[in-house]
């Protein structure tokens, strides 16, 4: 398969907002994002989202993160939860991105 550069920004926004009452990071990627399966262009634009906040930077986050970019690349908005438990990278996508006992609410 042939291999592209991605250029430009991943991360369109990256914003803290509260979902049924949890704490919450809503990210928007960009087309250049969701059209890579790239974990090091996921790794790469993690690095935007914590530009754009940087308490983002907790357990989890990352992986809950490189899940959504990989598996999940064309959902609306990517939202990221600091209270579901680092289970590691593994576990987080056998939990659907979504490792712990928080809803995912959509």
């Amino acid at each position: 398969t042939p291999t592209y550069r991605v250029t430009g920004p991943l991360i369109a926004a990256a914003t803290w907002v509260t979902r049924e009452g949890e704490r919450s990071l809503q990210v928007s990627p960009t087309d250049a994002l969701r059209g890579s399966q790239d974990a090091d262009v996921a790794r790469r634009a993690w690095q935007e989202v914590l530009g754009k906040a940087p308490d983002a930077d907790t357990p989890g986050m990352l992986d809950q993160f490189v899940c959504h970019a990989q598996f999940a690349s064309q959902k609306a908005a990517w939202f990221l939860e600091p209270r579901r438990p680092a289970v590691g990278y593994t576990k987080t996508v056998r939990a659907g991105c979504n490792p712990g006992d928080v809803q995912d609410g959509g």
